[in-house]
């Protein structure tokens, strides 16, 4: 009598909501397991790793080829990027269950901002290449070559396709497993720079590594308080880090004015780095008496370092873009002026291993299951197929939002008719 009245028809109808929710996540679920339980073939798109090693399946970046007289495509006024494009013959014979045309090109253009809602074209004949808008500004592409308005465009990576049961993608993780190399070093000659680029690279990696230690020898003692033995260490090290400064400037002037770097000058400016001493603390806490509590290393400065150290940082900064370098160098045209730097065969040969590995599961994929989740219906069973799926990848140069896949996915009556006009898109997480 004296309590609050009951909403009984609210509380009916958040019931009812619930409900709906929950039986849509119980189909959406049971539409997710068919699709990757089924044994259809898929196309897996590999990137044709050594490059250029017979014919392609298409590629993804770099620039489109179009029939001649062809406009550029456009959306809302604005011309699209180009993501790539996918030779139809090339693809397995009962994709889709057989839907879809098996002749001819299809070219996937996106816009530079989100949302990424595609156009994908269909076409055949002959073709021209022709340039793509650079990608500078667009949400989904990784920098590559620093965004350079001028120089900026995606790596061109030709594709070779696998194919497979769709099932086995979803077998044990196998797609996502990656074989994760061992600590590199600047002393093994598949780490060492190739161009003027990456010897710049290295100097202002290694340049920001000395100074910072130089300064935060000296300072660190300045600002802490410190027991005798550390205070004493700090002050060997203070000598110590002042000759490497010196030395370490000696050697980068002589190598930034070498305007011919061959294979036997970069190796023996590294003997001399290698040779600079280097040291590393670790702050933990001030114990009772206010004294700081540390870790104390000497070390050498080319030495491998391990995670927690700060020297770790300029390796792991020279590291990144060097395969950054390597792999635009390595998709370059070689026909271009002036032609792209030849990759030293050892720097090759480990960037090939570690590139097959990472996209075992391919850069792309046709007619499957994504891994991760979409709740558009696809698969046997829905009104939808999956056209392609698009990962994230540094070797691409693409990121779907938090490092997801895009898909791209087609009613199956319009693949049957070869209309592609009204292909829409999903993010999976």
């Amino acid at each position: 009598m004296f309590g609050r009245k009951k909403k009984s028809g609210a509380n009916a109808e958040a019931a009812a909501l619930l409900a709906g929710f929950l039986d849509y996540q119980i189909e959406t679920e049971r539409m997710k397991d068919a699709a990757r339980a089924s044994e259809r073939s898929i196309a897996i798109l590999k990137p044709q790793i050594p490059i250029g090693t017979g014919p392609s399946a298409g590629w993804l970046g770099g620039a489109a080829a179009l029939p001649e007289g062809m406009a550029w495509p456009e959306q809302d006024g604005e011309k699209l990027l180009f993501l790539g494009q996918i030779d139809l013959s090339a693809l397995p014979p009962d994709l889709w269950d057989g839907a879809g045309p098996r002749s001819g090109w299809l070219a996937i253009f996106l816009p530079a901002q989100w949302p990424p809602q595609p156009t994908v074209l269909h076409f055949d004949g002959p073709l021209v290449e022709a340039q793509s808008p650079p990608p500078n500004s667009a949400d989904w592409a990784r920098i590559h070559d620093f965004k350079s308005i001028k120089t900026f465009a995606l790596p061109k990576w030709p594709l070779v396709v696998e194919s497979r049961p769709g099932n086995e993608i979803h077998e044990a993780g196998e797609a996502r497993r990656v074989d994760k190399p061992g600590p590199g070093s600047l002393l093994d000659p598949a780490y060492h720079p190739f161009d003027p680029g990456t010897v710049s690279l290295l100097c202002e990696a290694l340049d920001e590594a000395v100074t910072g230690m130089a300064r935060q020898i000296v300072r660190f003692p300045a600002m802490k308080k410190l027991r005798p033995a550390d205070a004493e260490w700090f002050e060997r090290q203070r000598s110590a880090m002042l000759d490497t400064f010196v030395r370490f400037f000696q050697i980068e002037g002589r190598v930034r004015s070498n305007a011919r770097l061959g294979a036997d000058e970069i190796a023996g400016f590294i003997g001399e780095l290698a040779q600079l001493n280097a040291c590393d603390y670790k702050y933990l806490r001030n114990d009772e008496e206010g004294y700081c509590e540390l870790e104390l290393r000497e070390t050498k400065l080319l030495d491998p370092q391990p995670d927690s150290s700060d020297l770790r940082r300029w390796w792991s900064r020279y590291d990144r873009g060097l395969t950054l370098h390597a792999i635009k160098a390595y998709t370059a045209d070689p026909a271009i002026n002036p032609p792209p730097p030849v990759l030293p065969g050892a720097l090759r040969e480990r960037l090939e291993a570690a590139w097959e590995s990472e996209t075992r599961g391919g850069l792309a994929a046709m007619g499957h299951a994504p891994q991760g989740h979409i709740y558009t219906p696809h698969g046997p069973g829905t009104p939808n197929e999956v056209l392609i799926k698009v990962h994230t990848s540094k070797l691409a140069g693409l990121i779907w939002a938090d490092c997801y896949s895009l898909v791209l996915l087609i009613d199956r009556e319009a693949l049957r008719g070869g209309d592609f006009s009204g292909v829409t898109f999903d993010i999976t997480n």
